[in-house]
């Protein structure tokens, strides 16, 4: 399991075609893709899931993967949030 603390795309909103391109990179890899904050948990695979947190754009969250290519995961996904 690896893990890494994320800000849900600095100052760009994170809309519909960003939780589509999220989905679609998570969607790529075994390993499962979690973001998690003050004890919720969201599948980072699940797009309806990230539509729920559209509003907190901004927020802080613990990206975390789980399995064989949690590393790639890990950084694939790190890639997004680092977009601006």
């Amino acid at each position: 399991m690896l893990q890494k603390k994320i800000r849900l795309y600095g100052s760009l909103p994170l809309n519909k075609e960003r939780v589509i391109r999220m989905v679609t990179v998570a969607n790529r890899f075994v390993s499962s893709v979690m973001l998690e904050h003050d004890g919720t948990t969201i599948n980072g695979k699940s797009m309806l899931g990230l539509l729920g947190i559209t509003a907190h754009t901004g927020r802080e969250y613990m990206l975390v993967t789980s399995g064989e290519d949690e590393k790639e995961a890990l950084e694939q996904i790190c890639l997004l949030f680092e977009e601006e």
